[in-house]
C-alpha cells in the first residue's frame, strides 16, 4: 500500500465508489494542481473538502468525473479506471456542478436547460422531459418557463444542480455552491444537498470555504493544503483541532470557538457542531446547576 509524503496511505478499499491513488496533475505551465493525492467516496456520505484558495479542491473534483485526468496515479468510479474509453459512463454515474452557475446554463428556458443532459444520454423527448421535472421538483424550481440568465443567482444554482440531477448520478459533486449567495438561498442549496443523501441515496462530495456549513452538514471533513489531503476524520475530531485548521488557513466554526472560549471542551466528551448542539449542552449544564 503506497503511502503519500504526508503519511497518508494509498489503498483500494471494496467499499469505495470513488477512489483516488496517488494522483498528480500539472497544468500545461507546470504548476502542480493536486500532488500525491489519496481521496475516497463511500456511498450515502457527505464528504467536504475544506482548505483555502488555490489547494487544490476544484482540481480534485474535476478529476472526479474525468473532466480532467492524472498525469501519474490512478482514478476508479464503482470499481473501474477512468480513462477517455469510458468517460460517457463515468459522467452518468458522477454529476459535477462548477462553482459558476452561469458556466452550466446555456438553453433558451430552464426546462430546456435540464433536458439537455438526458437528451444526449440518448432519451427520448417524453423520457427527458419526465427526468427533468422530477429534477426540478427536487430542487424546488417551478416556473420552467423562464430564460435561466434572468433568474437569481439562488435559483441559477438550483437549476445547475437540477440539471445534473436529471442524469441520475450516483454521485454529485458541488464546488463552492454557496460562496456567493444571500443566506436564505444558501440555507435551500445546504438542505438539498442533505436530502440527496437521506432520501436520495446519493453521495455527495462539496468543496467549501464556508467551515461553519462544513460542520453541520458533513460526514466527512478533508483538510486540503497545497495539492494534498492532509487529514481527515469525523466533523467533531476535524474542526476542533484548532493547529491543524489554522496550519491550513482555516479557523475553528463558530460553534467551537464559542464552546472553547467557554472553557468547556476541556470538562466534556461533547463537541458540538451547530447551534442546537450547543444550546442542548448548555440547557443540560443549567438543569444539572438546578438539581
Amino acid at each position: 500500500m503506497p503511502a503519500n509524503e504526508r503519511g497518508l496511505t494509498c489503498h483500494g478499499d471494496e467499499n469505495a465508489i470513488i477512489h483516488v491513488d496517488c494522483v498528480t496533475h500539472r497544468y500545461p505551465d507546470g504548476t502542480e494542481g493536486i500532488h500525491n493525492m489519496c481521496f475516497s467516496v463511500y456511498p450515502k456520505e457527505i464528504v467536504a473538502l475544506c482548505g483555502p484558495n488555490g489547494a487544490g479542491k476544484s482540481t480534485l473534483l474535476e478529476h472526479l468525473n474525468g473532466l480532467m485526468v492524472p498525469d501519474v496515479g490512478r482514478i476508479k468510479v464503482f470499481g473501474k479506471d477512468v480513462d477517455k474509453n469510458n468517460l460517457s459512463s463515468v459522467r452518468r454515474l458522477v454529476g459535477l456542478v462548477f462553482q459558476d452557475a452561469d458556466s452550466q446554463l446555456f438553453s433558451p428556458t430552464v426546462m430546456d436547460d435540464v433536458m439537455f443532459g438526458p437528451l444526449n444520454l440518448g432519451l427520448s423527448v417524453e423520457e427527458a422531459k419526465e427526468r427533468a421535472e422530477w429534477a426540478l421538483g427536487v430542487v424546488g424550481i417551478s416556473d420552467t418557463g423562464k430564460i435561466p440568465h434572468n433568474l437569481s443567482g439562488g435559483q441559477k444554482r438550483l437549476v445547475a444542480i437540477a440539471g445534473v440531477l436529471a442524469m441520475s448520478p450516483k454521485i454529485l459533486v458541488v464546488d463552492e455552491p454557496t460562496g456567493d449567495l444571500d443566506p436564505s438561498n444558501a440555507l435551500k442549496i445546504e438542505l438539498l444537498l442533505e436530502s440527496l443523501k437521506a432520501e436520495h441515496g446519493i453521495s455527495v462530495v462539496i468543496a467549501l470555504h464556508d467551515i461553519d456549513m462544513a460542520a453541520r452538514l458533513a460526514d466527512r471533513i478533508c483538510i486540503v493544503k497545497n495539492g494534498g489531503i492532509i487529514a481527515e476524520g469525523t466533523p467533531e475530531d476535524v474542526l476542533y483541532n484548532e493547529a491543524l485548521l489554522t496550519s491550513a488557513g482555516l479557523q475553528l466554526p463558530t460553534v467551537a470557538r464559542i464552546f472553547k472560549s467557554m472553557g468547556l471542551e476541556s470538562s466534556t466528551d461533547e463537541r458540538p457542531l451547530t447551534i442546537d448542539d450547543l444550546t442542548g449542552i448548555m440547557h443540560g449544564r443549567l438543569a444539572q446547576r438546578k438539581a
